[in-house]
């Protein structure tokens, strides 16, 4: 803590305290309000030493101390003090008592036969007590917090101890800012508020450290002073540890939190980081029995049926799948493979709505397969939940990952054994969605058209007419642009030129003079309903094809 905020910090001691020995009673002359400043090492005054911070500096001779230039130059470097021997008076030091109580400078006059030697021993010795104290004191804490921790009492049990030592509230949070667990007397709406304000990193500094920080939150109305300590491992940070203080906490008691918080810190550490590897393990065996799912990757049914079991997966229900995708997700980068993960949480939790959802994470995608309830045979309540809960993961989703995020589902599929063939209808409407631009969240049945053809576009009579029409559009194009592209603005325009130009940038004329290239290169009037329909089909069953044939690569490859 700074000198000027009134308490003594670890390793050091404050003027207030010097002047409490008899070596020194009496001696303050001026500088009052800096009595708090924190003393650490006592040196004589040396024009070539650099930093003094935390130094109680002695001077022979008092008109030196007088000197205009003295007390702002050793302020300005960071003394904690200024004694001056040699039987100077305090009518000696007028104007060097001004500049002192000007800066907060403590100005103290030193008795005849007292010198640097007598000083130096005082404040050496007190310093390396207190410093032993702490140690003694730290490691006391250490090895409580230990046995607590050593008898399995997890995180709970650690932030109960350390409230009974503290008399506060301790609040173990994790990496956004989620109670992990807490102990103390606060009530649990302002354990809630303070880990809402040290999530969003709303609060008032006292004093910052390397450890930790002491900060003000504002709480029912009133300030609460709290000690705020990160929690990391290697640099990475995996929550932190907060001490919501009793009512007007003494400097001692302060420091002893503050010794307390550091202790606390490597063994919430440890157990944050025992907790996350279980969860990533559970995670990583959940993950490959969806992927099981997803792929219909069992060697048979009794296998099936004890994976189910282990999960509680309900094999005989109706099943759906949902797909959350983002084009700003890339698969390879850590930042991103964290954020799908958490996203994969927060969808799973939102979905969980007394059915059973499970997700998993290929490649870039966040995969849902979630169990719906019985509709009775009513089709329509069930398209209605299933796009209630496609709307509800979009917007969680969004909260996480942005703007950019497409939500995209299948048919319903019966049983364990359907899920892969629901899997498979949302890859192909996530695909396709992306493809035509549509909605944000999208079904199935909203590529209706895709589902009528998806039969007949693998057939070679299908390629055969995609290639005949869509064929000599592609080898037209030229440096001015795609035709097939105008063509099929144009179509989707419904034939109006000038809605196509606009949307095309192009002008009236330039875009007039495409048509009648793309029509020459069709030996067909594009202008006709016949030939925009022909040209329409072929698109589709082509980008189908596209689609279906990149989804048996990747869910069917070849063994």
């Amino acid at each position: 803590m700074s000198p000027e905020d009134g308490h003594s910090v670890d390793g050091g001691i404050t003027v207030e305290e010097l002047l409490g020995e008899e070596l020194l009673v009496g001696s303050l002359v001026a500088g009052g309000s800096g009595a708090r400043n924190v003393v650490t090492w006592c040196v004589p005054l040396d024009d070539d030493a650099g930093d003094l911070a935390g130094s109680a500096v002695v001077v022979a001779d008092a008109a030196l101390a007088a000197s205009p230039d003295l007390v702002p130059a050793l302020r300005a470097r960071g003394a904690a003090a200024l004694l001056v021997r040699r039987g100077a008076t305090a009518a000696d030091l007028t104007a060097a008592g001004a500049l002192a109580d000007d800066r907060g400078l403590p100005l103290l006059t030193l008795r005849q036969g007292v010198g640097f030697r007598e000083v130096s021993r005082l404040i050496g010795t007190k310093v390396l007590t207190r410093a032993a104290h702490v140690l003694e004191y730290g490691t006391r804490i250490h090895r409580r917090l230990g046995d607590v921790f050593a008898r399995g009492g997890g995180l709970p049990g650690l932030a109960s101890s350390m409230a009974q030592l503290s008399g506060g509230t301790v609040v173990v949070l994790g990496t956004h800012g989620d109670v992990s667990a807490s102990s103390g007397p606060r009530p649990a709406d302002e354990i809630a508020a303070a880990a809402e304000l040290v999530a969003k990193a709303q609060w008032a500094t006292v004093e910052r450290s390397d450890a930790d920080e002491v900060i003000t939150l504002e709480l029912a109305g009133e300030p609460v002073l709290a000690i705020l300590a990160t929690v990391s491992v290697a640099d990475h940070q995996y929550g932190s540890l907060l001490l919501l203080e009793p009512p007007d906490p003494s400097p001692h008691d302060l420091s002893q939190h503050r010794t307390l918080l550091h202790e606390g810190v490597s063994l919430t550490a440890s157990e944050l980081l025992r907790q996350q590897s279980i969860r990533e393990a559970q995670e990583r065996a959940r993950n490959d029995f969806v992927h099981a799912l997803l792929h219909g990757r069992f060697t048979d049914s009794l296998e099936l049926a004890a994976r189910a079991e282990h999960y509680a997966f309900p094999v005989e229900s109706r099943f759906v799948v949902f797909i959350v995708s983002d084009t700003g997700l890339q698969a390879d980068e850590d930042r991103d493979r964290r954020r799908a993960r958490e996203t994969s949480r927060a969808v799973r939790a939102v979905a969980d709505r007394g059915l059973t959802s499970m997700t998993a994470i290929i490649g870039s995608l966040i995969v849902v397969v979630h169990e719906l309830s019985d509709s009775g045979g009513d089709a329509l309540a069930e398209t209605a939940e299933m796009r209630a809960l496609g709307e509800r993961i979009h917007r969680r989703a969004s909260t996480t990952l942005g703007v950019d995020v497409r939500v995209s589902y299948g048919r319903p599929h019966d049983r364990a054994q359907g899920v892969a063939a629901a899997y498979r209808d949302a890859r192909t409407t996530e695909a396709l969605a992306r493809l035509v631009g549509a909605t944000q969240v999208s079904s199935y049945s909203d590529l209706r058209v895709f589902a009528a053809i998806s039969g007949a576009a693998s057939s070679p009579a299908a390629q055969a007419f995609a290639e005949e029409i869509l064929g000599p559009l592609r080898q037209a194009d030229s440096q001015t642009g795609s035709l097939e592209e105008l063509v099929l603005t144009y179509i989707q325009e419904s034939g109006n030129n000038n809605a196509t130009a606009r949307r095309l940038h192009l002008h009236r004329n330039t875009m007039l003079y495409k048509l009648d290239r793309a029509s020459r290169a069709l030996q067909l009037d594009i202008r006709s309903t016949e030939t925009q329909f022909m040209v329409w089909l072929a698109h589709h069953l082509d980008a189908l094809r596209d689609v279906t044939g990149a989804l048996d690569q990747e869910l069917n490859p070849p063994r």
